[in-house]
Parts: C-alpha cells; structure tokens; sequence
C-alpha cells in the first residue's frame, strides 16, 4: 500500500499554521478540520487545538487496540474530554470543534468513522459526507452580502474581509460597523427566513443570522432541533448524524479522506490530481460565489479555507494491508 499526505494552511506564504490535522498510523488514517474561531492565549488557533487533541485521543486510542469494536460515544466521548482540558488549558473562548473522517482497517473489515463535513472516498467512486444545513444558511447569506458590497467596493479583497466579518458576527454587527444599513439586512434577513422555512423556525434563523457564525456552536450536538449537527468539542456528541460504517476489508482497493478545502473531487487517485483539481476551483470560481459557493471565499492573501488529502493506494492489494 501507499500512502500520500498534503496538508496546507489557507495563508498562501504558509507562514500561518492551519486548523486542520492529518494523523497516519498502522492501520489508522484520520483527518481533523478545526473550526476557525477567536484566538486564545499567546494567539494559538482553538481550531487547531481542536483538531489536534482530537487526533491525539484518536491515536491513544488506537495504541490501546480498541477503535476497531469501540462504539462510537465511547470514542467520541475521549475526545472531547481532553479538547476540554486543552481549551481550559489555553483559555480558550467559547468551544473549540473540529470534524473528523477515520478509516481504521480491522481483519476481515474498514471501519468509517465521520463527524462533520469531512469526507471520505473510496475505491475512487463511493464518496461518503455529510454536510450540515446551517452552513446553507451562512452561505446564501454570503452571496447576498457579496453582490451588495462587490457594488459597493472595488477592492475584492476588502469585499472578502468585509464578508467574513458579517459572516462571524452577524448582521447587528454589521450595521453598526456601517458595513450594511438596515434596509439591507432587513431584506438579507426576510430572504433566507423565508427561503429556508423548512428548515427552522423564523426566530431560530433571525438569532443565528443577526448573531454570526460566532453563534453556531449554540446548535452543535442539539439533537432536538433541525439545523443542529455533530461535532466534536468538550460537550457530548450527538450520534443523530454521524456516519459509522464498515466495509469488506477485501473490497477496499483505496481510501482518500480530505476535509472541505477541496472543492471539486478529481477522477484520478492521487495527491497531484486533487491539487490540480483545486486549482481549477480556485481559477473558475476564485470568490466561490458560484459553482462552489462557500461560506468564505479566496482573497491575494488567503485561499478560502485550509485543506487536507490522505491518499492510501494499494497498487498491489487491499488498501487496508
């Protein structure tokens, strides 16, 4: 079997560490996206503790050999203990999450484990994900954001920083910064209540949109309500939409687990096939406000968010041998 790795922070002069954490052990490969969010002491990134001690549990886990059977909540559960115990450790605000795709390779099967957005593909076909809806929501409030201030602003890079910051703190941060007026948001607002009525109750979504992504973690393992998702943080994970599966370990020719900086998956398996994929992303939708509308977009400075691929190849075999 071969394994390929690339990891790489949204800073394009790579001097800003990403939030993101790759970890290849026998038998164990796992990608960890941390949420970008405040800093805490000495400027470090609660992402990327995320990420980070989430992987270290993983590992400790796989030390003691018993990610192969252990339920889910028993290894979930591990995790957020000790992203607590980091987050206190640093003096971190709010609560530090990060996604999580596993491939651990048993005897006679491989093991799926997926929190979060992060995906897996295998035998270059079968793509396995799960996308929460609330990044729908922060996404076509985005776009409306952006074709307001593109009108309004020539420098994109500014348009970009000026989205981000609506995107994180929300529409009443915005007007008072004089970034959108009331009318505007009052429009924004009215739009996407109605548009994703379907999806919650007109408050819930006022709340959030008025408030930021900053808000987000207040539906983060909400079992009871629609736009609630698993992750992982120090709070108990919710199970309502994780994904664990297995499959004949016989069957498995190959495995590429990657978090949600790629935006388009290639056709070929194969480290330099998912870096040219992104440049085609990057080039036919710089801004993502288009084929691959997202939540952030590219700016000269920054790509729009970190991104990870772990590529396990058996050119001779399985790909959990």
């Amino acid at each position: 079997m071969q394994i390929s790795s690339l990891t790489l922070p949204k800073d394009r002069s790579l001097r800003v560490p990403n939030d993101d954490t790759v970890l290849i052990l026998p038998g164990l490969l796992g990608v960890f996206d941390g949420a970008t969010s405040p800093q805490g002491k000495a400027g470090s990134s609660s992402g990327r503790l995320a990420s980070q001690s989430a992987a270290l549990a993983v590992a400790q886990l796989a030390i003691e050999g018993t990610l192969t059977d252990l339920p889910a909540a028993a290894i979930f559960a591990p995790i957020s203990a000790r992203i607590r115990q980091a987050s206190q450790r640093q003096g971190m605000l709010g609560k530090p999450s990060t996604t999580m795709a596993l491939a651990v390779s048993g005897t006679e099967d491989v093991r799926l484990l997926l929190v979060g957005d992060s995906a897996i593909r295998v035998n270059g076909t079968q793509l396995i994900q799960r996308k929460k809806p609330i990044d729908d929501v922060s996404t076509q409030s985005r776009l409306a954001v952006h074709a307001i201030l593109t009108a309004r602003h020539d420098d994109k890079d500014q348009v970009e920083q000026l989205c981000r910051f609506v995107a994180f703190e929300g529409y009443t941060a915005a007007v008072a910064q004089g970034i959108l007026t009331v009318v505007e948001v009052g429009r924004i607002r009215t739009d996407l209540v109605d548009r994703f009525a379907a999806q919650s109750d007109p408050e819930t979504l006022r709340g959030f949109l008025d408030m930021g992504i900053r808000s987000q973690f207040h539906l983060a393992n909400r079992r009871d309500h629609p736009l609630g998702f698993s992750t992982l943080n120090s709070d108990e994970t919710s199970l309502a939409d994780i994904i664990d599966m297995r499959l004949p370990r016989a069957g498995v020719r190959s495995l590429e687990l990657f978090t949600d900086g790629y935006f388009l998956i290639p056709d070929s398996i194969d480290i330099a096939a998912w870096e040219q994929a992104f440049a085609q992303s990057e080039a036919e939708d710089f801004h993502k406000t288009g084929r691959f509308a997202n939540v952030k977009g590219s700016t000269s400075r920054e790509f729009a968010d970190d991104r990870s691929i772990i590529v396990a190849d058996a050119i001779n075999g399985r790909a959990g041998e």
